[in-house]
């Protein structure tokens, strides 16, 4: 299919390869490139690391970068600080720790501040197929003097935008659309998003958690019941 040109998708091969499981616990049945999971609407998980300063003139500030113009997919639109999906033989924090190195220059000090905040999940689709994704999500606290350097040519350069700002920048189309639920979920953990701002609060935080790992498990009981199995 590669070879044919078949599929949009495709042309962004990597020759980084994802795990293909049913639920996240689960042993992989096999892997396959990251590029054409998303024909299959298999289930992909990634890391994203918030990194934010709480400046002493302009309050709480994040951190953001453009993608590089080069880039397979979302070129030189805006994305979180750091990101990165979650290939074959890396644990979470490892993934963390890495893309934070190779994105942003995170030495291991900074590092050492790194708070787990959950995941956020969502169900994407695009002309390149389904995404259902689910992203590990890192609070990073940075010194206001703290400047992201990339070290692997995959970002054209940060901005470190106010908060208010942040809401204006994810509703552009400048952004990168899979990137946003992360922020929304930092923006409404950190009170910039709430019911009195916000009429579609309980619902906004409902489709920041799409409940894959249950929707998977019921596909995978259904077939078994009918007879088949996950190779099938």
């Amino acid at each position: 299919m590669k070879e044919k040109k078949l599929f949009t998708t495709l042309k962004g091969w990597r020759d980084e390869c994802y795990e293909v499981r049913t639920m996240f616990a689960d042993q992989p049945l096999l892997k396959m490139d990251r590029s054409a999971t998303c024909l299959f609407g298999i289930c992909n998980y990634g890391v994203d690391i918030n990194g934010y300063v709480n400046h002493p003139q302009k309050g709480l500030c994040i951190w953001l970068q453009q993608r590089s113009l080069t880039k397979q997919t979302w070129p030189g639109k805006w994305d979180n600080m750091v990101a990165g999906g979650l290939s074959v033989g890396n644990s979470v924090i490892h993934t963390a720790h890495k893309e934070g190195e190779e994105e942003a220059s995170l030495t291991p000090d900074l590092m050492k501040n790194l708070q787990s905040a959950g995941t956020v999940s969502f169900f994407y689709e695009s002309e390149r197929g389904l995404f259902p994704d689910t992203e590990f999500v890192f609070d990073l606290e940075l010194p206001p003097d703290f400047v992201p350097r990339n070290q692997d040519n995959e970002v054209e350069k940060f901005e470190l935008v106010t908060a208010s700002e942040t809401v204006n920048r994810i509703l552009s189309p400048d952004f990168k659309t899979t990137s946003c639920p992360v922020i929304i979920d930092f923006l409404i953990r950190h009170g910039i998003i709430n019911p009195e701002n916000e009429p579609r609060f309980p619902e906004l935080v409902e489709l920041l958690h799409v409940p894959l790992q249950s929707l998977y498990k019921k596909c995978d009981n259904l077939l078994t019941e009918n007879g088949l199995s996950k190779a099938e």
